[in-house]
C-alpha cells in the first residue's frame, strides 16, 4: 500500500513545463440555489488528455490554482494556470518528487510535518497480517513513529490483533492543550476499523481513546476532516464509516479523556476502493456564518453536499450535482479575488471539476 492532510511535502521542478496549454473546455454545467436562493454554486469543467487519479498541492509560494499538481492515469503530470483569465492545464515533463521515506516506513505512505510539539509523524513496520487491501495492496503498518521538536524519536507498536490501516498520521490539537495529538485509522483483524487518538507524553506514545470498532473484519472508515465544526472552540473529528457500503458521516469530539459522537448523517463516500486518494473532502466556512463546514461527496460521489453542525445536529445546507463521480482528492482553493473558497476535483469522466 502505500503529509499533511492538505498538502504533500516535497518539491516539484516547474522549469520543465511544456510550453503549451491544452484548450480549455470549460462549460457551466450546473448551478443550484440553497437556503432559498441565498447560496449559488457553479460547476465548470476542464477536459484533460488523460483522467486525473491524484491531486496534490505544492509547498511553493503562490496561491490559487497554480499550486495544484495533477497526476493522470497514463502517469503524465499537469499543472494549472490561467488562459484568458480561466484555468487551463499545462503539461510537465517531471513528476512530483517527494523526499525519501524514513527507515521501515510503510511503502507509499506520507510523512506528516508538524509545527508544535511534534516535528514529524509517519507509519512504519510493514506487515501483511491483515489482507484487506482497501488502499491498493495488503501491506499495512504495525507501528506509528513520531519525531518530537527536539529530534527524539518515539514509537508505538500494535499487538498482532490490529494494524494501522492508513497512509499517514494526522496531527491536530484535539484536547485544546496547545499540543498536537496523532490521529490514525486502526483496524482490528476481527472487528474492522476504529479511529484512534494517540498522545505524546513524557513516557512516550500512548493511545488516549478510539471510536468503537465497526464490528466486522474488512470494514473500514476514512477520516474526512479535523476542525471546529460546531463553533465551541474545540476541534471535532469527522469520519466516514464504511465509505464503500453505506457511508455514514460521524462527528466526534474529545472531552475528559474520551471521544464522544456529536452528530451523524447517512449517505456519503470519501474514497474509491483500491485508491490512495484519501482526502476526498474539504473543510472551510462555506456559508459565511464564521463556523467551519464540511464539503463531502454523496454515496455515489456524483454530487457534493455541504454539511454544518453549528446548531448541534448535522444538516445539509447545499447539494451540488456533478457531471461525473469524484475520483481524486478535493482541493480547497482560496483566491484573493473571490470571497468564498472554491473546490477542485477529478471526475471519472476524465474532467477536472471547478466549484465556484
Amino acid at each position: 500500500m502505500a503529509l499533511n492532510s492538505t498538502s504533500m511535502a516535497g518539491s516539484m521542478s516547474d522549469r520543465f513545463a511544456v510550453v503549451f496549454a491544452f484548450g480549455l473546455l470549460l462549460s457551466s454545467l450546473f448551478s443550484i440555489a440553497a437556503h432559498a436562493g441565498q447560496m449559488t454554486w457553479r460547476v465548470e469543467t476542464l477536459k484533460l488528455p488523460s483522467s486525473a487519479v491524484r491531486l496534490f498541492t505544492t509547498m511553493k509560494r503562490g496561491s490559487g490554482f497554480s499550486r495544484i499538481r495533477i497526476k493522470t492515469r497514463n502517469s503524465g503530470w499537469f499543472t494549472l494556470g490561467k488562459c484568458a483569465g480561466k484555468p487551463c492545464a499545462t503539461a510537465l515533463e517531471t513528476g512530483y518528487a517527494t523526499p525519501p521515506l524514513p527507515f521501515q516506513a510503510l511503502p507509499d505512505s506520507e510523512v506528516t510535518r508538524g509545527k508544535r510539539n511534534i516535528r514529524a509523524a509517519w507509519l512504519a513496520g510493514p506487515t501483511r497480517r491483515y489482507a484487506h487491501g482497501v488502499l491498493g495492496d495488503a501491506i499495512e503498518a504495525s507501528r506509528v513513529v513520531v519525531e518530537d521538536r527536539r529530534g527524539k524519536l518515539h514509537s508505538l507498536t500494535l499487538t498482532k490483533i490490529a494494524v494501522f490501516e492508513d497512509r499517514y498520521a494526522r496531527l491536530a490539537d484535539i484536547d485544546g492543550d496547545g499540543s498536537d495529538e496523532i490521529i490514525v485509522v486502526k483496524s482490528y483483524l476481527n472487528q474492522g476499523a476504529a479511529l484512534a487518538v494517540l498522545f505524546l507524553t513524557q513516557d512516550g506514545l500512548r493511545i488516549g481513546d478510539e471510536t468503537p470498532a465497526i464490528g466486522r473484519a474488512h470494514r473500514w472508515l476514512n477520516p474526512a476532516g479535523i476542525a471546529d465544526y460546531d463553533g465551541d472552540k474545540n476541534n471535532e473529528l469527522a469520519i466516514v464509516v464504511t465509505p464503500h457500503i453505506g457511508g455514514r458521516l460521524e462527528f466526534w469530539g474529545y472531552r475528559n479523556g474520551k471521544l464522544h459522537r456529536k452528530a451523524h448523517l447517512n449517505g456519503f463516500s470519501n474514497h474509491v476502493i483500491g485508491s490512495q486518494a484519501q482526502q476526498m473532502s474539504a473543510s472551510a466556512d462555506f456559508d459565511g456564518d464564521g463556523i467551519t463546514d464540511l464539503a463531502l461527496p454523496t454515496q455515489d460521489r456524483k454530487a457534493i453536499r455541504f454539511i454544518s453542525i453549528s446548531g448541534g445536529t448535522a444538516r445539509v445546507f447545499a447539494h451540488v450535482k456533478l457531471p461525473g463521480a469524484v475520483v481524486t482528492e478535493i482541493i480547497l482553493v482560496q483566491r484573493p479575488e473571490t470571497k468564498r473558497p472554491e473546490l477542485v476535483m477529478g471526475l471519472d469522466t476524465g474532467q477536472l471539476a471547478f466549484m465556484r
